[in-house]
């Protein structure tokens, strides 16, 4: 998910290193969608903004791309965000796939007439926030009227103010998926987390299993969540009071001037957060969504079949590490490591605040019923992803060293809390889920950078994980 206004660096890639056809045709359409120097006069004249023909007014801060099914690219072009939707091959006539329509103007006027926004070249249609196709009523919520209104219903007496209005800003984009907002009354009143979701099922289920794990009983510890305090269906969104605390990822993400003290800092948070984990793991089971981790590994090669139409060495690849995972998946499920049960579902280290001795766990959207290793896996696979794309810009070695430490800290302390001792066989599920994990972010790489060496890294980083679990399984 975008954070706004940071970028994400998105490397184009070359047309033409996969197999050729319509995914090749696609890709290349796509690089050129890439590119903002291209793509800012383009989006300029379509906008009505001079200013933006300045190739500095026009930057890409993320995108989702693959092969065959869904290519979106997020741009700000001057004051504007923009989500751009790649169109496929066969919604373009024969002379615009040629070139002939190639220009710096939208197709509005000299074009076709397509649905939902202008068209420009390379064929991407244009949708400016806050109007996103698959949020309709996005709009609606950043209104600061209408929220104000729908939130002092929703809180009744505990509302404490009169403000008709309400300020808004933007914390997080991520287009067709989800709008993340900061929202409060006033100076002094309580501030809140606004989740503006696709899916109003999705929604409905964020809301349902945050009331119940708020009402369920749970270990006295260190954890601590944040339930929901407002849902409205009809918009989709889920409404949490903001929770103070510490990213956990700010006590070693301090530069290269990082001081040695920091390191102790960073194990110490470490530690708690794996016990925080732990103590949700402890939770009854509030969720109906079954996440078994067998049908994400075929997803997995399905995605990889796509990219390989791309870029062939890197897809053929990614479909070996997933037959792989699928492969070694039953010498480590007979060690008795772990069980199903409530999962966290998307556990990194960006989803813990640390407040004292307090931990609170962001962000439980993804939540579910799986294996318990699978969080250990994913947190483990964030740690080791800030280690690769470290090594790829020259970082120094101890920054990585340290990031293994920290892995294997959260390990230990997580199976202590859990009772396991120094349990060999939990060790070795845990090192398994790590492989999936970054497998997972391997595609996610990807699809944010095609060119990027990231994608390919993570998976030798994976084969690695592997590696290693073989040579020390029992």
């Amino acid at each position: 998910m975008t954070r706004v206004p940071h970028r994400t660096t998105v490397h184009p890639f070359r047309p033409g290193v996969g197999a050729a056809g319509q995914s090749a045709g696609e890709a290349g359409r796509f690089a050129e969608a890439l590119l903002p120097r291209v793509m800012g006069p383009r989006l300029a004249a379509a906008l009505g903004g001079a200013d933006g023909r300045s190739p500095r007014a026009c930057h890409v801060l993320d995108a989702k791309y693959e092969p065959g099914h869904r290519a979106v690219v997020l741009y700000q072009s001057a004051e504007h965000l923009v989500r751009g939707d790649l169109l496929g091959d066969e919604m373009l006539g024969d002379e615009m796939l040629g070139g002939d329509w190639l220009g710096d103007g939208p197709l509005g006027a000299g074009g076709p007439a397509l649905a939902d926004g202008p068209v420009v070249a390379p064929g991407v249609r244009l949708s400016v926030f806050p109007y996103d196709p698959d949020l309709p009523w996005l709009r609606r919520v950043l209104d600061p009227a209408v929220l104000a209104d729908r939130m002092r219903a929703a809180l009744g007496d505990r509302a404490s103010t009169r403000n008709r209005r309400c300020r808004v800003r933007l914390l997080r984009y991520r287009p067709g998926k989800r709008a993340t907002l900061w929202m409060e009354f006033g100076p002094g009143d309580p501030a809140y987390v606004v989740k503006v979701y696709h899916d109003p099922d999705k929604a409905s289920a964020v809301a349902r299993e945050g009331r119940a794990l708020a009402v369920a009983p749970s270990p006295a510890g260190v954890l601590r969540l944040a339930p929901p305090v407002a849902h409205f269906p009809d918009l989709a969104t889920v409404v949490q009071e903001a929770v103070p605390g510490v990213p956990l990822e700010r006590l070693w993400a301090r530069g290269r001037a990082r001081p040695a003290a920091s390191a102790a800092g960073a194990v110490a948070g470490i530690r708690q957060a794996a016990r925080a984990l732990a103590e949700l793991h402890a939770y009854p089971v509030i969720s109906t969504r079954e996440r078994p981790v067998e049908r994400e590994l075929r997803r997995f090669g399905l995605r990889a079949a796509r990219i390989a139409t791309v870029d062939e060495p890197l897809g053929t690849a990614l479909a070996a590490l997933a037959e792989r995972l699928l492969r070694t998946r039953s010498a480590v499920a007979h060690t008795g490591a772990g069980n199903d049960g409530l999962v966290h579902g998307d556990c990194k280290p960006s989803q813990f605040l640390l407040d004292g001795h307090r931990v609170v766990m962001l962000d439980l959207d993804h939540c579910g019923v799986a294996h318990l290793a699978g969080d250990l896996g994913t947190f483990l696979a964030s740690l080791t992803q800030q280690a690769v794309r470290g090594r790829l810009v020259g970082g120094r070695p101890a920054d990585a060293d340290l990031l293994a430490v920290l892995g294997e800290e959260f390990l230990t302390a997580y199976i202590r809390t859990r009772g396991g001792g120094d349990d060999p066989g939990a060790r070795l599920e845990a090192r398994w889920y790590e492989a999936v994990a970054l497998e997972r972010k391997a595609l996610r790489a990807f699809a944010r950078a095609p060119r990027s060496p990231l994608p390919g890294a993570l998976a030798a980083q994976a084969h690695r994980c592997l590696d290693k679990l073989e040579r020390t399984r029992p």
